[in-house]
């Protein structure tokens, strides 16, 4: 087994930037994303994907708390990140104070979180794609999101938004190099590398699966 050091390859973050591209590009462009970035998705659409992720997030954010002290993921303990609370503050928002009782599941999602389940599972190393993937954008475009909802459905003094709001992170450039610095130190073999891609590429394409049976759902095309 290769064991080169990431001083002697590309850092992970570019390898996986470069090989799930096209994975991220499917998965921007279906109907409901579309549709989203046109301003054109409905309120209960859009508060149908907090639930889904809802779902998502407490799994990972579980996981990662729970491999907190694992060599492979550890690194990537952030609390800051974390997402969960936040997705909730928005349910309750879109659904009020019952908001639990919106939370369904479906086969997207159940698929999604059963490849979480097996990764932690099965190959602790296989969750920093996915941690990657469901935090990174969000840090870099998140701003953005939240000022295009808060003008489509109407919304006001960040309600319905907190998903975005990373206001913990004082310096948000300052923690997104940290992230990549400790995401390009994970020990990994080149080995690793390709199935590590593929673990992106699936996560990506988990992230498209939920989001085409949403645009299904709600009639998006």
């Amino acid at each position: 087994m290769d064991t080169n050091t990431a001083q002697e390859r590309e850092p992970l973050s570019k390898l996986l930037y470069h090989g799930t591209s096209e994975a991220h590009r499917a998965a921007e462009n279906t109907p409901y994303m579309l549709a989203l970035f046109q301003g054109k998705l409905t309120r209960d659409a859009y508060s149908a994907w907090l639930v889904r992720f809802h779902a998502v997030y407490s799994v990972l954010e579980q996981t990662t708390e729970a491999l907190r002290d694992d060599p492979s993921v550890g690194a990537l303990h952030l609390p800051r990140l974390n997402r969960t609370e936040a997705l909730e503050r928005d349910l309750a928002y879109f659904y009020g104070r019952d908001w639990r009782d919106a939370l369904t599941t479906s086969p997207a999602t159940d698929a999604y979180v059963a490849r979480l389940h097996r990764v932690r599972d099965e190959w602790p190393l296989g969750l920093v794609p996915h941690h990657w993937i469901r935090y990174a954008g969000y840090l870099h475009g998140g701003a953005t999101l939240a000022k295009l909802l808060t003008t489509t459905y109407g919304l006001s003094d960040g309600a319905g938004v907190a998903f975005y709001d990373f206001t913990e992170i004082e310096d948000n450039r300052a923690f997104i190099a940290d992230y990549h610095a400790r995401m390009n130190a994970v020990p990994v073999t080149t080995d690793d590398i390709e199935p590590l891609v593929e673990e992106g590429s699936h996560a990506f394409r988990g992230n498209a699966a939920i989001t085409v049976e949403l645009g299904e759902e709600f009639g998006v095309s």
